[in-house]
């Protein structure tokens, strides 16, 4: 049995949808009376930041090392 490998648009998708979920969450953190709501959301959206950043890095680390090989 072979494990499905996702493509590079479902990535771009999933990342933009990601993306537009942050903004939607700091839009509800700028305009919300409730401190606590402001607290969880500020919570998610550090999270999903730290999420997003570090497989935008994994995805460039990956695309200079196959120009690197391709180099050779």
């Amino acid at each position: 049995m072979t494990a499905k490998v996702p493509s590079v648009k479902y990535y771009v998708v999933m990342t933009s949808l990601i993306c537009l979920f942050i903004i939607l969450q700091s839009i509800v953190v700028v305009y919300t009376p409730h401190t606590f709501v402001k607290v969880m959301n500020l919570i998610f959206i550090i999270g999903a930041s730290g999420i997003v950043g570090a497989f935008i890095r994994e995805v460039l680390i990956l695309k200079e090392k196959e120009t690197q090989v391709m180099e050779k």
